[in-house]
């Protein structure tokens, strides 16, 4: 259905960011199967790419931007807006995640700093630490989005924002990925429950002023 919305094919393309995506998914099972501690840097590379922006990004695109060309997509605006868009999700996932994942054996960004430190760090401040790069991440992505127009088209970039919103909204309280009860909670706020309006009256109004 992509290709028929772009006129052209974007197999090829779409096939590139799957594979991308598996192969970062199959290095990180390796990882824990050789019982294998990558640095701070080596796993965040791979833990962005499987985090799967990518191919959810790239699919995205294909159906708001009438005309996505392969050049707009091969362009160093193009990775950056996915670099800090997947930095981001990548880092809110590690921090809900963090106890469940622990549990499970499985690495972690806190975890990973915590260890990178020699112990020198706790892990309330890995967190804190965690939190701050998110923060950066949102700033240098809004500073993107709203920034002069080059490559990407504007209205492919606000989409990378919507969905570093939707990120958060996931996130807030908990991993929303692994608690489908929340998510649907949050659903049905949306869509189903009516909206709560105040109504002020024109005197109220006055009186207020």
């Amino acid at each position: 259905m992509a290709s028929a919305v772009q006129k052209r094919d974007v197999t090829k393309h779409l096939n590139e960011t799957w594979l991308h995506y598996l192969r970062s998914a199959a290095t990180e099972a390796e990882w824990q199967r050789n019982q294998y501690v990558p640095t701070v840097e080596e796993y965040m590379i791979e833990a962005v790419n499987s985090f799967a922006e990518g191919p959810i990004m790239l699919t995205s695109l294909y159906f708001v931007q009438q005309k996505l060309e392969e050049y707009i997509i091969k362009d160093p605006e193009y990775h950056e807006l996915l670099r800090i868009k997947g930095n981001c999700g990548r880092l809110l996932n590690d921090t809900r995640g963090f106890e469940r994942e622990s549990s499970e054996g499985k690495l972690n960004i806190i975890s990973l700093l915590v260890l990178q430190s020699g112990g020198s760090m706790s892990i309330e401040a890995a967190q804190e630490a965690v939190q701050e790069s998110i923060a950066s991440c949102r700033r240098d992505l809004l500073r993107m989005v709203v920034g002069e127009d080059r490559v990407v088209p504007r209205v492919c970039k606000e989409v990378f924002w919507r969905f570093c919103r939707t990120v958060h909204l996931f996130y807030c309280q908990t991993d929303g990925f692994s608690s489908p009860k929340e998510m649907l909670r949050t659903m049905n706020a949306i869509f189903r429950e009516p909206l709560k309006l105040q109504h002020t009256s024109p005197l109220d109004a006055q009186s207020e002023q």
